[in-house]
């Protein structure tokens, strides 16, 4: 077997020696040529196609991080809001709480109406009026934590009750000066939304007139066309061909008529 090999091998190289020798140099160099061209876009195409899934690559690891951002934006924002609104509950009470949590609201509301942008409400800038009823509330909130511990004593004194009904008065207060702010925000956002709703309803009015104008416009362009038209009857109308045949029919079928009955008399 290893002489056949050796045969086959030598026979192979004879055979190589022999095409080379047959085949002309040109075509030799222009097959080299071909095959620098051929591998030359092959690595071409080989690194367009790296580049290119590297490209993909380093995209999709920025989108998954930039949605892992979001993700982890979304979960402090919601954390911070959670976290405040406990201590709100604590520091204010939770009925006293919600009422901070609605004039929040309603701060929003008027910031975001077309009335604030456009100017038409001047400043609004209602923190020092949020800062205002936080601090009533508080207090009062304060208050009456103390108010029911001192109630809860056995065998109030004269000077307990007096005190009691002195913190009670001033609690109330603090909270009605408070809740008449809340209101008065709230006020506030109603009034911005009618101002958006008169803004909204004087756009549409001056469309529609302008609509109106333009229509108007039209109609009497069109009238005064008509008008100056002279009015044709056009010589070919087939309406005045058919009621001529079906007059010319009446008359002839009404001679017939009256020859039978003068026949029949």
């Amino acid at each position: 077997m290893s002489n056949k090999s050796s045969s086959g091998a030598g026979g192979a190289i004879f055979f190589l020696f022999v095409l080379i020798a047959l085949v002309p140099k040109p075509v030799w160099i222009a097959l080299g040529v071909i095959t620098v061209v051929v591998l030359v876009s092959w690595g071409a195409y080989k690194a367009v196609v790296v580049l290119e899934q590297r490209s993909y690559e380093a995209q999709e690891r920025d989108r998954k991080q930039q949605v892992k951002q979001a993700a982890d934006a979304k979960r402090q924002r919601e954390e911070r809001i959670r976290t405040e609104k406990q201590r709100r509950i604590d520091t204010l009470g939770k009925q006293n709480a919600a009422l901070v949590e609605s004039a929040l609201v309603a701060v929003k509301q008027v910031a975001a109406s077309e009335a604030a942008r456009a100017g038409w409400l001047g400043d609004v800038d209602f923190s020092a009026d949020i800062k205002g009823i936080t601090e009533n509330f508080e207090k009062a909130h304060a208050l009456r934590a103390v108010i029911g511990k001192l109630s809860a004593l056995d065998k109030p004194s004269v000077e307990d009750r007096r005190i009691l009904a002195e913190a009670k008065s001033t609690a109330a207060k603090l909270e009605r000066v408070a809740i008449e702010r809340v209101e008065l925000i709230g006020k506030c956002a109603k009034e911005a939304q009618l101002i958006d709703k008169s803004l909204r309803t004087e756009r549409e009015d001056a469309r529609v007139a302008e609509q109106r104008a333009e229509l108007h416009a039209k109609l009497s362009a069109m009238l005064y066309g008509i008008e100056a038209t002279p009015e044709t009857t056009p010589q070919d109308s087939a309406v005045d061909a058919v009621m001529a045949r079906v007059q010319a029919y009446r008359e002839i079928k009404n001679q017939i008529q009256q020859a039978r009955d003068q026949g029949a008399a």
